[in-house]
């Protein structure tokens, strides 16, 4: 048994170099490590990896106390200290096998006495790390203790307060399990939840989305083998988006940035396949991503193309509904791939909403007059989403918000009400993982008039 745990932290020391060199999120990364493990050693990968990940700054805050020249370390030395740190302060393994583990693991990658005195003097030492309290400090104290970047916190401690900032981050620590959207042209949700019951697997219906149940532990994808075609993972807040778009039968429809296809193929599923859809997206690996899920779940109304958005030509036919699922920083979904409030700085926001801009301007002159046009983005930012409507808005004054809400209780039974962020701005919607159990999410809807 030891012989196997020890290949595990093996394999958790190289996903997390994996990720550090940036070649795949955690998630993939992982797939490609995890091999044919069996569940127990796969969940204690999973939480080696996604543990130090989510609190990496913690880890590393505490290792500076024993750590004279950290930056003279190979990345593999600092990921193994901070592998063992993490098992010794957060999981129940015990003290020694967490020390003697990373020890042996060291002797093949660096400076094995290092580590070993490193961790021997922090098991005596411990106790004397003590985090600024919140009371004193509630930037270090909440960026500390939750791992999360200063200048993030400070933003949020400016627009949310610090209790609220406390819980939004908090939140953002805590490991969500699978949203799945029922495929309603293949089965109802009362079908797919007695397949659930038959698998014995405990679920709930979503609260907001009335095609998404979510499920209440962490499971394999591959669990969910007999509901293939019949459902599609895809987080609540990401549902309400094709909800708000409001597909007619018929519509001509443009989903501009669309791998891998889950919105495109619930506004499909919104009209029973009755929708002609382009899905735009860059690469074609994106876009095989695109067919294959449309495949997979019997939606044959999606034509795909490759190509930037910004490129886009004219179409003999103006659109009617438009989707700009635009790229951003993914600061919501944080809970799912801890790594990102690593990656980016408020220098990136504004870079990326420079681009976002650029991209729903481009996206803007192919709608009808009278259309829709759906934009959203996975971030807690304004400046990725309100700023960017906003801004979008003053230079084109032929556009204004829709407020469907009305319409979409009616035909769909879903209340955006708890969405209605601060009642900042009628029309724009925000989801956070802390308020509604699901991504931070902002999505809005406008027309061309």
């Amino acid at each position: 048994m030891k012989g196997k745990t020890d290949s595990v932290r093996l394999m958790a020391l190289g996903a997390l170099d994996a990720v550090a060199a940036g070649k795949g999120l955690p998630k993939d990364v992982l797939e490609r490590s995890a091999g044919l493990l069996e569940q127990r050693d796969r969940a204690f990968l999973m939480e080696l990896v996604y543990g130090v990940l989510r609190y990496r700054d913690t880890l590393d805050w505490m290792l500076r106390a024993f750590l004279k020249r950290p930056a003279g370390l190979k990345p593999s030395t600092i990921n193994n200290l901070r592998l063992a740190i993490y098992q010794i302060t957060h999981m129940r393994v015990p003290e020694w096998a967490a020390v003697n583990e990373s020890v042996e693991i060291e002797k093949t990658i660096g400076n094995h006495s290092l580590v070993n005195g490193v961790l021997r003097e922090f098991l005596r030492n411990r106790h004397q790390l003590l985090i600024p309290s919140l009371q004193d400090s509630p930037l270090r104290h909440i960026a500390i203790s939750t791992s999360h970047p200063q200048w993030l916190v400070q933003r949020w401690l400016r627009r949310f307060g610090t209790t609220r900032t406390l819980t939004l981050a908090e939140a953002n620590n805590t490991t969500p399990t699978l949203t799945l959207r029922v495929n309603t042209i293949a089965a109802t949700r009362q079908e797919v939840t007695e397949v659930l019951d038959r698998l014995e697997i405990g679920y709930e219906s979503c609260q907001y989305s009335p095609h998404g149940i979510r499920l209440r532990e962490n499971i394999p994808i591959s669990a969910l083998d007999p509901l293939k075609g019949k459902v599609y993972i895809q987080d609540e807040a990401s549902q309400l988006a094709g909800f708000l778009l409001n597909p007619q039968e018929g519509d001509y429809c443009l989903d501009a940035c669309s791998a891998p296809g889950g919105k495109a193929t619930h506004m499909a599923a919104l009209t029973a396949d009755k929708l002609n859809i382009v899905a735009v997206d860059t690469s074609k690996n994106r876009v095989n991503r695109i067919i294959q899920n449309a495949r997979t779940l019997g939606i044959k109304g999606i034509t795909t193309v490759v190509a930037d958005i910004r490129e886009f030509p004219r179409q003999q036919r103006e659109f009617d509904k438009i989707l700009l699922d635009a790229p951003c920083s993914s600061l919501g979904v944080i809970r799912k791939n801890p790594d990102i409030k690593y990656r980016h700085s408020e220098a990136s926001l504004k870079q990326l909403a420079d681009y976002q801009l650029i991209l729903l301007q481009a996206v803007s002159g192919h709608l009808k007059k009278g259309g829709t046009l759906v934009y959203s983005v996975c971030s807690t930012e304004c400046d990725e989403a309100e700023d960017v409507v906003k801004e979008f808005l003053i230079k084109n004054e032929n556009f204004c918000i829709i407020n469907n809400m009305d319409t979409l209780k009616e035909k769909y039974a879903v209340d955006l009400n708890d969405f209605n962020y601060a009642q900042e701005q009628e029309g724009f919607y925000r989801a956070f993982p802390d308020v509604h159990q699901t991504d931070g999410f902002f999505f809005t809807a406008m027309t061309r008039q």
